[in-house]
């Protein structure tokens, strides 16, 4: 049976456009984009894709190439293993401190294959592992070894931080017109039915050659809600009142679930109302009674004075700069339908805070210079937008 050894096989008859629409809707439980919550539009791109590849017996979706873009903790490794899952076919994920050279990608993808298993029309399970096309010697070092990649979904997370060999050597694998993945040991892999995915917390670390040949798709941070919905999800027992009390403190999904195995151990420990429990947790992890970390809140504070450059604002905030720009700043930078406006903006003298950023200083009681903080340029255009509104009658 060697179709299997080259190709996923699933019902030669096609399914009908009903049927892939259903399979692709959020209002399906069964659907894997049910278990994604937040950047609606993200998903909405991906199943359209889904649902073309659905209509083909294999499910192959090379045509398409996807640039996964957003801050860190935005669940872009999650929204491509769901797309994978929706389509059945094999995940590869890869990360660039793990890869040398191309031939590291190659072993990755040749490891996931053999796991995975295929189910025959014969009863009979099959191993989806690669095998050489190429007769000959395969002992003899000038030997060319030959595979044909079945249809998969490769994902390379931070693909910025690759070698730049390994980049050069994955363009053409990731090129519509070529698709050919050739590794440093005499391996030639055809590569046209893989799908790739790219991921980076920003879209200007790209390559020139990856911009243009990868769809962007841009993911936000979450709103309040929707972490409320996402902390749900991991724990069904809890009403929605407790969810919310970890949406209170934290944004951010990684760090919302640590709350919530914290918060959920001390209550069985010590009992007690779960908003004693959310806050006791919150002190703990250095939080303060209006959601925000004593390490972004310094930065803050230092941003209420004047704007300061990142190599400084590293001192503020007691982290090195990768820490900064990944972690710390997205929050205060984020916009997202519970915060239209970002707490902190990016301007020619540096990182610099906005009128939403002085006022959660002010509701702390927080000294600070007001819009005398902001660089001139930024202050006139705030004062003028305060002016044009309260003309028109509209709050300032």
């Amino acid at each position: 049976m060697n179709d299997h050894q080259w190709e996923i096989r699933f019902d030669d008859k096609p399914l009908n456009v009903e049927q892939r629409k259903w399979l692709v809707s959020r209002k399906n439980p069964q659907c894997s984009f049910s278990k994604y919550i937040g950047n609606e539009n993200a998903v909405k791109r991906l199943s359209r894709a889904a649902f073309i590849a659905l209509g083909r017996h294999n499910h192959c979706c090379s045509e398409y190439a996807f640039a996964l873009c957003g801050p860190a903790s935005t669940g872009k490794t999650t929204l491509a293993r769901l797309f994978a899952e929706c389509l059945g076919l094999p995940f590869v994920e890869i990360q660039p401190q793990q890869v040398g050279r191309i031939h590291d990608i190659f072993e990755k993808i040749a490891k996931v294959c053999q796991d995975t298993k295929i189910y025959g029309d014969d009863g009979e399970v099959y191993s989806l592992e690669l095998f050489d096309h190429n007769p000959g010697d395969p002992t003899d070092k000038k030997h060319v070894k030959r595979y044909a990649l079945p249809p998969m979904i490769v994902f390379i997370d931070e693909v910025h931080l690759l070698k730049n060999s390994v980049e050069q050597g994955l363009l053409k694998a990731t090129e519509a017109n070529d698709g050919q993945l050739a590794t440093e040991e005499n391996v030639e892999c055809d590569a046209t039915r893989v799908c790739w995915f790219i991921a980076t917390t920003d879209r200007g670390d790209l390559s020139t050659q990856f911009d243009t040949r990868f769809r962007k798709i841009l993911l936000r941070l979450y709103s309040r809600e929707e972490v409320s919905e996402i902390i749900k999800l991991k724990n069904p027992d809890w009403d929605m009142s407790i969810c919310n009390l970890v949406a209170k403190y934290s944004r951010i999904p990684r760090e919302a679930a640590a709350f919530a195995e914290d918060m959920r151990a001390e209550h069985e420990m010590c009992g007690g109302a779960w908003e004693d429990v959310a806050a006791t947790v919150a002190s703990e992890c250095g939080i303060d009674q209006y959601g925000m970390t004593h390490q972004r809140l310094a930065v803050l504070t230092a941003l209420g004075r004047r704007p300061i450059p990142r190599s400084q604002l590293t001192l503020v905030a007691q982290t090195k700069e990768d820490e900064l720009t990944k972690y710390v700043m997205p929050p205060l930078q984020a916009v997202t339908p519970d915060q239209p406006e970002p707490l902190v903006i990016t301007s020619s003298r540096g990182y610099t805070i906005t009128p939403t950023g002085l006022d959660e200083l002010d509701k702390r009681g927080i000294p600070n210079l007001g819009l005398d903080a902001l660089p001139e340029q930024a202050r006139e255009l705030y004062e003028n937008l305060s002016r044009s509104n309260t003309e028109v009658g509209e709050p300032t």
